[in-house]
């Protein structure tokens, strides 16, 4: 189907005297004289058949049709200004937006592995405690997300299933009170890696204790923040198994009651499904997905 679409440098000079309500500022950004701009309003009124602007003493305004026009063509160049940022990024770029403990701890380790095995391929990584991402507004190829794997309209490829178990120094679990049985949180201050402590939830409805209210302790943003409070024996903290292996091993912390797991989300790489068209980003994927695999078989040994 043609499409009828109004004159786009009329459209353009439209959409500067609009968002500036000035011919005069539209025409210094456009590098046009005012008259220019003036002509291209015209013209683009001619082709509508509507006024979009009232000529008033000391400025303009938008009239409806002008409102509506401004909000359509905005979207309109919003959405070119992306595409035009897409592909003038570098073609061997990928822009990934993490978790900060997930990215700190298993990502931002193997990304040296990925650029031996692709120096062609460069990862710009954002972390955020935020688990959302809008690809329609976000300039980033993926996400790596928390959650079951559930993403509509989107495709999920799960890297790791988290683990959630309880955390402390040495230290707080030989003290006074110890750490020796689960019903002994609740003479010591739970460490939440989120304030909506849904965590600590998870863990208590696997391993239900009397007394112990997952309500209370103190909130962090991101599980990092909590792992290193419990290491200075600031209370008890809940990770994920899989993030703290070097924290174990290297005595930091210690599993006050054992391995007692209670299976949270997973952390899955998220993306719109046209990114496989991408040779880039698929390249970065199935690095990816392959260290996952690897990894996963790791701890399954």
């Amino acid at each position: 189907m043609t499409r009828r679409l109004p004159p786009l440098h009329a459209l353009r000079a439209f959409e500067a005297a609009a968002r500036h309500l000035s011919f005069t500022r539209a025409a210094t950004e456009l590098f046009v004289t005012q008259g220019a701009v003036s002509r291209q309003v015209k013209a683009l009124e001619d082709d509508i058949g509507q006024p979009l602007f009232r000529r008033l003493p000391r400025g303009l305004e938008l009239t409806a049709a002008g409102r509506s026009l401004l909000s359509a063509t905005g979207e309109a160049f919003d959405a070119l200004a992306r595409a035009a940022t897409r592909l003038r990024a570098n073609a061997n770029e990928i822009r990934l937006k993490v978790p900060p403990t997930f990215g700190v701890r298993w990502l931002v380790p193997r990304l040296t592995r990925l650029h031996l095995a692709q120096r062609e391929l460069r990862v710009q990584v954002t972390t955020t405690w935020r688990h959302d991402i809008d690809f329609e507004r976000e300039e980033y190829d993926a996400g790596i997300q928390l959650g079951r794997g559930d993403w509509p309209g989107l495709a999920a490829d799960l890297l790791q299933v988290e683990h959630l178990v309880p955390v402390c120094a040495r230290a707080l679990a030989e003290g006074d009170p110890p750490l020796l049985v689960p019903a002994d949180l609740a003479r010591h201050s739970l460490l939440h890696p989120t304030p909506d402590h849904e965590d600590w939830r998870i863990w208590l409805a696997a391993y239900p204790v009397d007394g112990v209210d997952p309500e209370g302790g103190q909130d962090f943003v991101t599980m990092e923040m909590a792992i290193a409070a419990a290491a200075a024996g600031y209370g008890v903290a809940i990770g994920a198994h899989e993030l703290i292996r070097e924290d174990l091993a290297a005595g930091r912390l210690v599993l006050p009651f054992g391995p007692r797991l209670a299976e949270g989300g997973g952390y899955y790489l998220v993306y719109p499904e046209e990114r496989l068209r991408e040779a880039r980003f698929e390249r970065f994927r199935s690095w990816l997905l392959a260290e996952a695999a690897a990894d996963r078989a790791a701890l399954r040994d």
